[in-house]
This record gives C-alpha cells, sequence and structure tokens, in this order.
C-alpha cells in the first residue's frame, strides 16, 4: 500500500501556509500542495476549514487540520522537535513571540483589505511601527531567535517582514528603516534560508503588489496606480 502522503490547501501568498510549509521543508517532508482562489474558494474547503480560510492540512485520509500553529507543532513533534523547545517555559516563550507576530500580521491585513483611506493606513502603520519598536527592545537574536538554531519564532518572523518592501510604497513611514543592526543581520540570515525562499513564488515581492492591487481598499489603490 502506498505511504500516505501530507496534503495542504492554501494560497500563494499566504504568510499562514508559508509557516507550515517552512516547517515541513525544514523536516525534509513529502507533502502535496493545492493553492486556491481566496476570492473564489471552493465549495469543498468549508466542508475541512470550519473557518473556510487556509491553510488546511491533511494528516490522514480523513484527518483534516486547521491554525497553522498547531499544524506546525504538529509537523514538529511528529517528526522528532527541533523547532519548538522542549523545555515548557522556553516554548512558551517562543509561543509568545509567535502570537505576537501575528498580532503584526492582523494589522498588515487590515492595511490590505480594510483600511479605507490614508489616514487609516497612517493609523495601521503606527500601529505597526509602535509594535515593531517593541520588537527592536526586547527581540535581540543572534543567528536566529535561539541562537544558532533556526526555529518557528524565525518562520513566523519572516512571513512578516517580507511584507515590508510592499508596505513602504504606501506610506511615508518606512518600516524597514525601523529595523536595527542586529535584526536587518538576523532577517538577512533567515530569508536566505532555503526553506524560507522556497515558501512564496520567486516574484513574490511583483506579486503581492499586484494582489493587493486588486483589493478594495486604499492600499489597493496606490498600488494599481504604480
Amino acid at each position: 500500500m502506498p505511504e500516505q502522503r501530507y496534503k495542504i490547501v492554501g494560497h500563494r501568498l499566504c504568510p499562514y501556509v508559508q509557516r507550515v510549509v517552512i516547517t515541513m521543508l525544514e523536516k525534509d517532508i513529502a507533502f502535496d500542495r493545492l493553492d486556491i482562489d481566496l476570492d473564489n474558494k471552493p465549495d469543498w474547503l468549508q466542508e475541512i476549514s470550519p473557518f473556510g480560510q487556509v491553510p488546511v492540512f491533511r494528516a490522514g485520509p480523513d484527518d483534516w487540520l486547521f491554525e497553522s500553529g498547531v499544524i506546525a507543532a504538529f509537523l514538529d513533534g511528529s517528526s522528532g522537535g527541533g523547532l519548538l523547545p522542549g523545555d515548557p517555559l522556553a516554548r512558551a516563550r517562543h509561543e509568545a513571540w509567535m502570537s505576537y507576530a501575528d498580532g503584526m500580521l492582523n494589522i498588515v491585513a487590515r492595511i490590505i483589505y480594510r483600511d479605507a483611506d490614508a489616514t487609516a493606513v497612517r493609523r495601521s502603520m503606527a500601529d505597526l511601527t509602535e509594535r515593531l519598536d517593541i520588537v527592536n527592545a526586547r527581540f535581540a537574536p543572534k543567528d536566529y531567535f535561539a541562537g544558532s538554531e533556526f526555529g518557528l519564532v524565525d518562520a513566523v518572523f519572516a512571513t512578516l517582514f517580507r511584507y515590508f518592501p510592499v508596505l513602504d510604497m504606501l506610506s511615508e513611514v518606512a518600516l524597514g528603516d525601523r529595523l536595527p543592526g542586529t535584526l536587518v543581520t538576523w532577517w538577512e540570515t533567515v530569508r536566505a534560508r532555503p526553506s524560507v525562499s522556497a515558501a512564496v513564488p520567486r516574484d513574490y515581492e511583483a506579486e503581492l503588489g499586484r494582489f493587493i492591487a486588486g483589493k478594495q481598499s486604499h492600499a489597493g489603490r496606490v498600488l494599481a496606480q504604480l
């Protein structure tokens, strides 16, 4: 009988899909991937995803998991660990920073989909820079967040920082300029990692710009004119 292959249903640009893909690439886990159009979701998605969201992950013939953090933790744990600490306190610290990054991704989503004018975008960008200043003050990675070993915290922040060059086109606030030398070095190390670079299309920034340009938001209108 052929071995059951994992399968992920996602979207080409989704940051939450990226972290699951990065996890599988890091762990050398074979998988099939199906990317869907989030503006034209297939009817069957609701049957396997309670919120109709991606990623959705097939762990077995009739076992579908949702929520990217849960999926990534399952994959790490079922393949011997290494991307999350075994020590409960250290693991909690990692999970807290991942949750913090998710909060910043929620602000990014607000800019892309909901902010209707330049004032709203400025307010959201100010929220992002405020949170980024906190990261600057408290998040001091060496090679990676945990030192010499790549982990899920690195993967999650990588999906956030990827947005900055495109978001910088929308405002006089340049998010990339808020990164101090230590975080710039860390980001350059992380994005050069094969799993991180392979988790998105080769022309990611251009494709992201086109994706946002199709939205009925201030960001969409600005990028549609560029």
